[in-house]
């Protein structure tokens, strides 16, 4: 009885340890895997994901700088010397025929003119509101750097009350002064039509052939304002007429400015003082070594009549497009094969080549589909690591007899998009950079769109690699 007990005793021990060394087994086998792969995602090298967003970067920088004013100015000297008054406001167009001032040798005239502005009848609203404009202008634009702005400004308002002088009164006192012996008046008409100004500053004949380094330098600069009574010289400079709107403005260039903008015709001109933006044709004049740029304008002279030197901003181009940062970018050979002999297989879109093949002493040809990395004006790239073309492969151009082996290789830069949860190369052309990214051209068939997903540091990956997010 007792031994009987005893061998059932001894197989439920044993049933149990059977249980017992599977189920250890299978849970050592669990904690196993776990800890593994614990240990991989703890070790491995991590992975960032970076989304692509628009960009833009300069091509060519900016120049900031102030230019020389080239106008056609026509200097206007006394036919008498005298006593000067003029009858235009400066800055203002006039017509040929026009009266524009009038010398007479005593100075009567000029206390004459004065007593008729008293007696005149007050500013018309036309005149307020002009006068208003200059002093909002000047107020607005005033820099504390250039306090001669000022006594500018007094000759402005000062022009804009002569304007306010009836022209027919300057008949009559002309006749009073000769009916009563009084010396007459030399009344001086325009011959030109134009913008008159009522200053000199001996820059009046400059030309854009004949710069100099002097010309620039501010420090030399002198105006020479003609005020209403001044006493004149025969022959001396009192009014100049500027006939023609087109104009131009010359600066200095540094030899980096001339390398970045010599191939240029045309720029974006921004004046801050007034801020206008406007385009202007563009040329490099070189002289005595120096080089210079001249814009050509055909718009705002009347704005910039009485300043010779104006600052302006030359607007360098901006390039736009997708914004990559440089880690994201790798350079991978390709075959390259010549675009020519890519087709198209059967009624699918796919892009292929036809391959010549072997088979028990035949020549076949085959077509074989085929993703293409990229393409330029002659060739196409593949991948070397592709399994259905491969070096050595021989190509047959579509309708022709001419063959290809696959030889050569070239070398693109690109990314891996990841966008289908593994690394695939796409070729980006790099249109200009900044800092640590890249501008790429976007849209392009191969290449990358906005918003899809790359590696951010592409030398920790490799192709086809699966990558867990």
């Amino acid at each position: 009885m007792s031994k009987r007990y005893k061998r059932v005793q001894n197989i439920k021990s044993s049933k149990w340890s059977l249980h017992l060394n599977i189920g250890v087994i299978i849970f050592l086998c669990i904690l196993l895997y776990i800890s593994i792969n614990g240990i991989i995602y703890v070790t491995r090298q991590k992975v960032s994901i970076y989304e692509i967003t628009n960009g833009k970067s300069e091509i060519t920088k900016n120049i900031i700088t102030t230019g020389v004013a080239i106008r056609s100015e026509n200097v206007i000297n006394a036919d008498t010397s005298g006593y000067i008054n003029f009858y235009s406001k400066e800055g203002s167009r006039v017509k040929v025929n026009d009266i524009i001032y009038t010398i007479d040798e005593s100075g009567t005239l000029s206390k004459l003119l004065n007593d008729a502005i008293k007696n005149n009848q007050a500013l018309d609203s036309k005149n307020i509101s002009e006068m208003k404009e200059d002093i909002n202008d000047f107020v607005t634009n005033f820099d504390n750097k250039n306090f001669s702005e000022v006594y500018d400004f007094k000759y402005i308002i000062e022009s804009d009350l002569i304007e306010n002088i009836n022209i027919s009164a300057l008949d009559t006192i002309n006749q009073s002064l000769s009916l009563d012996g009084g010396n007459a008046v030399s009344i001086n008409r325009s011959t030109l039509a134009g913008y008159v100004q009522y200053y000199t500053d001996g820059y009046e004949s400059i030309n854009a052939d004949a710069l100099t380094k002097d010309l620039f330098d501010e420090t030399k600069y002198k105006k020479n304002t003609i005020i209403n009574g001044d006493s004149i010289e025969s022959g001396k400079p009192v009014l100049k007429i500027i006939n023609s709107e087109e104009w131009k403005i010359a600066f200095e260039l540094t030899d980096s400015q001339y390398n970045e903008y010599k191939d240029y015709t045309a720029v974006d001109v921004y004046f801050p003082s007034e801020k206008i933006k406007t385009s202007a044709y563009f040329e490099i004049k070189e002289n005595n070594g120096s080089k210079y740029g001249v814009i050509k304008l055909s718009r705002y002279i009347s704005t910039f009549l009485n300043k010779r030197y104006i600052d302006i901003e030359i607007l360098g181009d901006t390039v736009k497009g997708l914004k990559v940062p440089k880690t994201a970018v790798i350079e991978k050979e390709f075959y390259t094969i010549p675009k020519d002999y890519m087709t198209y297989g059967g009624n699918s879109d796919d892009s292929g080549f036809q391959v010549e093949t072997v088979k028990d002493s035949e020549t076949l040809v085959k077509f074989v589909s085929t993703d293409i990395v990229a393409t330029d004006e002659n060739y196409c790239y593949i991948d070397t690591e592709n399994n259905d073309i491969k070096k050595g492969d021989i190509l047959v151009k579509p309708d022709s007899q001419e063959r290809y082996q696959i030889a050569t290789v070239g070398k693109l830069k690109g990314v891996y998009n990841v966008n289908t949860g593994y690394t695939v190369f796409r070729y980006i052309h790099i249109l200009s950079e900044k800092n640590d990214y890249y501008i790429v051209e976007s849209n392009t068939k191969y290449g990358l769109q906005i918003y899809d997903q790359i590696i951010l540091n592409a030398s920790l990956v490799k192709s086809n690699q699966v990558i867990f997010k």
